[in-house]
C-alpha cells in the first residue's frame, strides 16, 4: 500500500514538476513575443509621425467660421523640424497683407490723405479736411500718423468723417 501512495506521490511530483517547466517556458515565449510587438509598434509609431513633407511645403488648416459660415484657409509654411519640434510660419493672403498693412496718414491740400508706409505709395484720398480734428489729432497728422491695419485706419477716418 505504500507503494501505491508512493507512486501515486511521486507521479504527482514528477506531474507538477513537468507543468511547472512547460509553463515557464510557455511565459517566456510570450515574454518575448510581447517585447517584439512593443518594438514594432515603437517603430510604427516613429513612422506614423515622420513627415514626408520638405521644408518648402505648405500646410493648410480649414477653419469653420460660424459667423460668415464660411471655411476659412490658414496657410502656413514650415520653417524648420526635427523630431522634438516643428516651427511653422503663417503666410498671409494678399487680402490678409492688407490687414495687417501699415498705413500713414498725412495731408495733401488742406484734406487727409493716406500712404502705404511700406513703400510711401498713394493709398486712399479723403474727403475730411485738417480742420475737422482735434489739435492733437492735427499735430499727429501733420507729423505722419501711423496706424497699422484698415481696421484702424477706417475707424480713425469714420471717427472724424462727417
Amino acid at each position: 500500500m505504500k507503494r501505491i501512495f508512493y507512486g501515486i506521490g511521486f507521479f504527482f511530483a514528477a506531474f507538477f514538476l513537468i507543468c511547472g517547466f512547460l509553463m515557464s517556458y510557455q511565459i517566456a515565449g510570450l515574454q518575448e513575443q510581447l517585447k517584439e510587438l512593443e518594438e514594432e509598434s515603437t517603430k510604427m509609431g516613429k513612422q506614423v509621425s515622420a513627415l514626408p513633407l520638405s521644408k518648402n511645403s505648405s500646410l493648410i488648416f480649414e477653419i469653420y467660421n460660424p459667423d460668415s459660415g464660411e471655411m476659412e484657409k490658414n496657410t502656413y509654411r514650415i520653417f524648420s523640424y526635427s523630431e522634438e519640434q516643428m516651427v511653422l510660419r503663417q503666410e498671409l493672403s494678399p487680402n490678409q497683407e492688407a490687414q495687417v498693412a501699415n498705413y500713414t496718414i498725412r495731408v495733401k491740400n488742406d484734406y487727409l490723405t493716406v500712404y502705404k508706409t511700406k513703400d510711401g505709395s498713394f493709398f486712399e484720398d479723403t474727403d475730411i479736411p485738417l480742420r475737422a480734428l482735434p489739435p492733437v489729432e492735427q499735430a499727429a497728422v501733420l507729423a505722419g500718423k501711423e496706424v497699422q491695419g484698415l481696421d484702424e485706419l477706417y475707424s480713425f477716418l469714420e471717427n472724424y468723417s462727417s
